[in-house]
Parts: structure tokens; C-alpha cells; sequence
């Protein structure tokens, strides 16, 4: 914090030693480095250089800058320990002083009472970032550390990177070309993949002691300026308890970000398992409810809700010659995060990305649920045991998986597609950088994890059946086609598709393709009569096949609904026709025959019963009645892990975890947008959506009631905003009509306000004049007096 840094040195310190030498040139060089411990002097590098000023001048500066300290008090909640109370501020301090005993790594442990050029709260000196991650632009793998790249930047700013065995690979005479990109050689400089960056650090404006940035929960996004005040937790402390200081209102956090249904469906249904598992210790132990642990302050939220279209590849297309496979696929991809409030900060704990494809789309596609990506950190609170045995926190990421299918099969929903695959080691799904301690699991282990998860679901009758993909599309007897695969974006069974035509392009020129697949090959494969363009499409399956069956059992089908034995297809008439003597046996209309038996599987003639359906079993539309929510930051996995690592937001320790999340909510909060439902713009549901603007109309009509002044100033940070808007609007020449962006900001203000009040005689400037005669007509013409 630059500002904090001149204010602290010019105006805190003894002056004198500053002043005494009037030859000295530059602004810079009236800060003595040495006084700076080492790892906070190249902090001043950037520090700009003034022209020579006298004694005079720069005395005058300092008066002015105390008489401006008013306005500085004024700027509060910088950091989130501004809203802590005594024990939260307690609790926060007496973590940090532990971390140091478990640190490893890339840190520099010092006592503090030893070396006062630690972190005041944790005690570590230097914290270095794990080195964020370089990808080469044309192989797309990650360049080692200490090895030499080559980068330049395009004409559109971007940064392209290459390792040196890619670089010589793709140099030509002048350019550097690559998968469709070609940039100048000469724009290309060598560089080592050796960087570390320090985590950055922040000046206490009362005690004039460092801390880490990430130890204080600064946000340095709110102060880009250097003009607030940071006050760190130990005198923020000291003020609380001498009655000098009271806590901000609670902050804007997890709970402020937009509700849903979904997540509303998911976050009760939580709650309610939660409270029964609680009550089932309880009585386990002989205690009281109460007396036992048991989670809290969780929150679910929808940050990303958006509809998309997902083309499929040209060469996919390419082998259904005599098939009505769709060019593209409309589907809704969706993010749902949980956090939970740990030592008074928002934890993001879990993170999944899932791809909705409706009623109106397509087949192999309609009704289809995919969930792409799963991720979680084990920071959970309580870290204790279920009466079954399993660890609570498995508990309650598996009812957020059992409630959000829940959901989807009461949308009408029929089938849900799992890819139970971990990821790489060293890589993440969601979550950038896991902590050390949390393991990756195994295969087998996570496909545990998820039947676990499956029979839970199924004992609740939200889960039918579940199967595998060889299971259900590859198997000898079924003889399907390419054509009845689901087509996901980023599926793993897709772009192995893909390769496998590549390959036999490459490898079978012109007809040479339908020579490799004799007739009696064919009938092997249950295949007797079948076009010769259909050659290439069971070719694909039987090398897809292949390729998936040693690990078949990580690519899971779950079926929400009742399943046609016959078919596949889920049965969605009112009718149906089941054997009570087995149990997943059951007819479609169109399958049924007259005769309406069966043979079971040990040659017994068993008869069919007629099931009559509630029509309300399965919804004729999935139409998603939820608003549009968007934001650019988890537009898709890759973006947000992006997002990540180039602002360091790491998830590696607690302390790391508490300042990412905190820094993720800021960005959402200025990011996200919320617009109407697929079904249109509903007034009374819309509303409801927000409340970040309740939390805004509270500041305007705290704001048109203040009378703080220089002598009496208002501790509440959003206060000066709108009030500093207000005077703005009363001065303004340009207006609204004119394309004043802030005058628009206020008139909104002012207008969502005037929407909601029944308050007769409010004293929100220009709410009776809006009710009156609307704000159309108001803010083109009337002016806003400043209170």
C-alpha cells in the first residue's frame, strides 16, 4: 500500500533526519531503506520520483496530509478484520501465532520477539507463492522450473509461451507459427522459468508494524489508490476493548451472493440431513443435541448459471452419413460452491461445474445431466466422524451431489453422467493448489466415493439404477452406434472418438477403411445388415469400446428415472408395464407386446403389470425457472484456475484459503450479473435474487440520513461512497442524458429504493418526487441536493 507507506514515513516519523538535507533529489530518496526490514525495501521501487522540494514545500504537504487523515479514518474496511469482533480478532490472532510451527516450504521462520522484521501476526518473515505454472502454446505442457522458454505478446496483448524443443521446432525465417498462430521471431525474448514471487505485505497505520497481506486479509483491489487506513488486528484489538473503536456492520460475503432454487433445494435439504445425523450422535453418545458438534454456518451458492451452445467436431459429424445426429447441442452449464464461515471468513470448501442438457434439446443429448468437474479442499469444521464411520465433510459434499440430483429429477431429469477420474498429481480440477496433506485419491478410491454417494441416493428413491457407459453402449449384445453417445463438452469418451476417426483417416486411405470390416466381422459384432457408410461408425465403437473397457467402471450412468429394458430409453408416457418379481424390469408403451410377459433370467414366464404414472412424475419441460446468473471469472474451469494463479490466489494453507476466498467474493461481487429467466422477466422472483442490492439500499438510506462531518467522521466505508455520489449529481452538468455514468449509478440507486418504500416520509433524496412522477422524467431534468 504505497499511500500507507509515504503516509506512515512522512507524517509518522521523526522528520527531522528527513529534512535535514535540502540537496536531496526525488520524493524516494526522503524514505531511508535502511530503516525497512530487507524483505519490504523493494517495495519502495516503484515508488515515484518528484522534482527537489524545499523544506517548505514538503512541511506544507504534511499539514496537508493531516488534515486529510480525517477523510482517510473515514475509509475503513479495507481489511476484513474491520469487521471482526473481540473474539473473532482473538481467534484470528491466536491461529496465525500457531502457523509457523507447521510451515514448510518456502518460508523464513523467526521469533518475533527475536527479529522485529517478521510478520507481526504469523511470525514468518518471507512467504513465497508456489511458482505459478507455464504453459507452452504449441504441446500444452507445463514447462519446468529452472528450464529456458521463449514468450512474446500478440497484437491483441496475449502472452504466448514456447519451450525450447517446441520454439526451434516452429521458428521459421521471420515468424514463429503454431496451431493457426504466427508471431513475429523478433518479438520473442528468452527467458528462465525460475521466478518466485513473495507474498506482499502491509503497514499498520497506528503501530507502524508489517504484516503479510494475506495474515491481515488485506484487499489491496479496494485501495488501489494507497488512501485507506489499515489497521492491523493487535491495535484494532486494543481499540475494541478501550471503547475507542466499534466493529463495522457484517461484511458482504458468501451469504450476499445471489440465492437460487437450486441452491435454496440444496442448502435445506443440507441443513435437514445435517440436523438428523447430529441428533443420531447425539443419541449414540447419550448427550444432548446441542451437547455434540455438528457443522455450521454452511453456505450454498449458484455463482454461474448460463446457456450455451456446444458444437460438435466436424470429424464426429463426418461418420453419420444415413444418421440425424445434431450439428450442436444447447445446454446450461452451471457452478454451485459451498463455503463455510471458518474463524469469521467464507471458506470456499467445494467447487462443481455440471452441464444441463433439457427437454428441448436434442437426442443422444435431451434430458441429460452431466457433471464434468468436482473439487474440494479438507479444511471442513468439525473434523470428526458420521455415525456410519465416514468423515462428516465426505457426509455433507455427498447430500450437495444426492441434493443437486434431487433436483434435477424433479425437473424432469431423466439420466446423470459421472466421471469418476482424479486428477493428475501436481494438477487441479477446480481449487488452485491443494494443500500438501491432502492426498489424491486413487481410482478405485474415488469410485467408492461415488457408489457410496449412489447408494445413498438410491435408499431415498432419488437414484433408480446406475450403470457403466461400456455397460450400457459398447456391449457385444447391444450393437449401438456412434450416434446414440451423449455428447458433453470436454467428456473424455467424445475426444476419444475423435482421436480414433484422426487415426483411421491416417491410417486407411480412400475404401480401405470398409476392407478392414469384413461382413463376418460384422456379425461378430452383432452387426448383420448394415449399409456400407456405416462402416466407419462401428469401427469407431469397437475401438472405443476397447480403449474403454479396462476402466469402465469410471465412467458411471446414473438413471434418475425408471429405464425401458427393451429400449434404454426412459420411460416417460404414463404409462409402463413392470415385473414385481424383478425388480428392474420394465416396458415403454412402444415395446410392449400383446402378449405382456416376460422371461426371466432363470426361464421363468413371468406376467407384467400396468403401472399407471403421476403426471407429475416427470415435468413435460426441464425449463430452468432460475435467473440468468453470469461473471467472467468461472465462465469455465479453466478461466477461474487461470484467474488463480496469475493473482496467486491459493488454496494451500487455511491462512491462503481464508484471503482467496475473500479475494474470489470481491471479484464475483463487481463481476456478476443476473439478468432474466429462460422464461422471461419475472418482476417478483428477480427481486428476490439480490441481496447485494438490499445490503445497497440500506447504505442509501443510512447515507441520505447521516450528518457526519470533519470533526465527527462516519466509521461506515460505503457511507462516504454514496454521499461522495450525491455531491457529484447535485454538480453535474453532463447528467444522464448526457451519458454521465455515475448519475446513472445514483438514479438506480434511487430507483430500486423508490420500487420497495412505503415509507411516506422518507428522507431519501427524491424518493416521494420518483413515486410521483417517475424517474425518467426526474433525472433528465431535476438535480439531487447534497445532504
Amino acid at each position: 500500500m504505497i499511500g500507507n507507506i509515504i503516509k506512515s514515513f512522512m507524517c509518522k516519523r521523526n522528520l527531522a533526519p528527513i529534512l535535514h538535507d535540502k540537496e536531496r533529489n526525488g520524493f524516494r530518496s526522503y524514505i531511508n531503506e535502511t530503516d525497512l526490514p530487507p524483505s519490504k525495501r523493494k517495495r519502495l521501487e516503484n515508488l515515484p520520483v518528484f522534482s527537489k522540494k524545499n523544506k517548505t514545500e514538503i512541511s506544507n504537504e504534511i499539514t496537508s496530509s493531516a488534515r486529510n487523515d480525517l477523510t482517510d479514518r473515514k475509509r475503513l474496511g479495507i481489511s476484513l478484520t474491520d469487521y471482526f469482533s473481540i473474539e473473532q480478532l482473538k481467534d484470528h490472532i491466536h491461529n496465525l501465532s500457531q502457523y509457523n510451527q507447521g510451515s514448510t516450504g518456502n518460508t523464513t521462520v523467526c521469533s518475533v520477539s527475536e527479529n522485529v522484521n517478521v510478520c507481526q501476526l504469523c511470525g514468518i518473515d518471507k512467504l513465497v507463492f508456489v511458482p505459478t505454472p507455464i504453459y507452452c502454446s504449441s504441446c500444452c505442457k507445463c514447462i519446468k522450473r529452472n528450464l529456458i522458454y521463449y514468450w512474446a505478446v500478440d497484437e491483441a496483448d496475449g502472452r504466448h509461451c514456447f519451450c525450447t524443443k517446441c520454439f526451434r521446432k516452429c521458428c521459421g525465417d521471420d515468424n514463429v507459427s503454431s496451431q493457426g498462430l504466427s508471431i513475429s521471431k523478433n518479438k520473442f525474448q528468452k527467458a528462465k522459468n525460475n521466478d518466485r514471487n513473495e507474498e506482499p505485505w502491509v503497514q499498520c497505520d497506528k503501530c507502524e508494524c508489517w504484516q503479510h497481506q494475506i495474515c491481515a486479509l488485506y484487499n489491496a483491489k479496494k485501495d488501489l489508490e494507497g488512501q485507506a487506513k489499515y489497521i492491523c488486528p493487535f491495535c484494532r484489538l486494543k481499540e475494541i476493548e478501550a471503547g475507542e473503536h466499534v466493529s463495522l456492520p457484517v461484511s458482504i460475503g458468501a451469504q450476499d451472493l445471489p440465492r437460487t432454487m437450486l441452491s435454496d433445494h440444496i442448502e435445506q435439504r443440507l441443513f435437514t440431513r445435517l440436523e438428523l445425523e447430529r441428533n443420531e450422535r447425539a443419541k449414540l453418545s447419550g448427550h444432548d443435541a446441542n451437547e455434540v458438534p455438528g457443522a455450521s454456518d454452511l453456505i450454498v451458492r449458484v455463482v454461474l448459471s448460463v446457456n450455451r451452445n456446444l458444437r460438435v467436431n466436424q470429424q464426429f459429424l463426418d461418420i453419420f452419413h444415413n444418421e440425424d445426429y445434431p450439428p450442436e447441442f444447447q445446454y446450461k452449464s452451471k457452478v454451485i460452491l459451498l463455503f463455510q464461515k471458518i474463524g469469521g471468513v467464507d471458506v470456499c470448501l467445494f467447487g462443481m461445474y455440471v452441464q444441463e442438457f433439457g427437454s428441448e434439446c436434442a437426442p443422444p443429448n435431451r434430458r441429460c445431466v452431466y457433471i464434468s468437474y468436482l473439487d474440494s479442499i479438507n479444511y471442513f469444521k468439525p473434523d470428526i466422524q458420521t455415525v456410519k464411520g465416514e468423515a462428516l465433510r465426505t457426509f455433507v459434499y455427498h447430500e450437495i451431489l444426492i441434493g443437486y440430483m434431487d433436483y434435477c429429477k424433479k425437473r424432469g431429469f431423466t439420466t446423470c453422467y459421472l466421471w469418476a477420474c482424479p486428477s493428475i498429481k501436481g494438477e487441479d480440477y477446480i481449487l488452485y493448489c491443494h494443500p500438501k496433506s491432502q492426498k489424491t485419491p486413487k481410482p478405485e478410491k474415488l469410485r467408492l466415493w461415488y457408489k457410496s454417494m449412489l447408494r445413498k441416493a438410491s435408499e431415498e428413491d432419488i437414484v433408480v439404477n446406475y450403470t457403466n457407459l461400456y455397460d450400457h453402449f459398447f456391449a457385444p449384445s447391444i450393437g449401438n452406434t456412434a450416434a446414440h453417445l451423449p455428447y458433453f463438452d470436454g467428456d473424455y469418451w467424445s475426444g476419444a472418438a475423435e482421436e480414433i476417426i484422426r487415426n483411421i483417416e491416417t491410417e486407411n486411405r480412400g475404401d480401405k477403411v470398409k476392407k478392414l470390416m469384413t461382413k463376418s466381422t460384422l456379425k461378430a459384432i452383432g452387426h448383420d445388415n448394415v449399409y456400407t457408410d456405416a462402416t466407419k461408425d462401428i469401427l469407431v465403437m469397437q475401438k472405443l469400446g476397447q480403449t474403454i473397457l479396462p476402466v469402465k467402471e469410471e465412467f458411471i450412468i446414473v438413471n434418475l428415472h425408471v429405464v425401458c429394458t427393451n429400449c434404454q430409453q426412459a420411460i416417460l408416457s404414463e404409462v409402463r408395464w413392470s415385473c414385481k418379481q424383478c425388480k428392474n424390469f420394465h416396458i415403454c408403451a412402444k415395446c410392449v407386446t400383446l402378449q405382456k410377459t416376460h422371461t426371466s433370467s432363470n426361464g421363468e414366464e413371468h406376467l407384467l403389470s400396468e403401472v399407471v404414472m403421476d403426471e407429475d412424475d416427470i415435468p413435460a419441460s426441464t425449463e430452468d425457472q432460475d435467473a440468468i446468473i453470469e461473471n467472467d471469472i468461472f465462465e469455465n474451469r479453466h478461466s477461474f484456475l487461470s484467474f488463480c494463479e496469475k493473482n496467486h490466489y491459493q488454496f494451500d494453507s487455511l491462512r491462503r484459503a481464508k484471503h482467496s476466498s475473500m479475494m474470489i467474493l470481491y471479484h464475483l461481487y463487481n463481476n456478476i450479473r443476473l439478468s432474466r429467466t429462460d422464461s422471461g422477466f419475472e418482476k417478483e422472483q428477480f427481486e428476490r435474487q439480490g441481496p447485494l442490492k438490499v445490503k445497497l439500499m440500506g447504505i442509501l438510506v443510512h447515507a441520505s440520513q447521516c450528518r457526519a462531518t470533519l470533526s465527527n467522521p462516519c466509521s461506515f466505508s460505503g457511507c462516504i461512497k454514496i454521499r461522495e455520489l450525491f455531491q457529484h449529481v447535485s454538480q453535474c452538468s453532463v447528467r444522464v442524458t448526457g451519458g454521465c455514468a455515475l448519475c446513472r449509478k445514483i438514479w438506480s440507486l434511487l430507483h430500486w429504493h423508490s420500487q420497495t418504500c412505503q415509507d411516506t416520509s422518507c428522507l431519501v433524496l427524491r424518493c416521494k418526487d420518483i413515486k410521483k412522477h417517475g424517474v425518467a422524467t426526474l433525472r433528465s431534468g431535476f438535480p439531487i441536493e447534497h445532504p
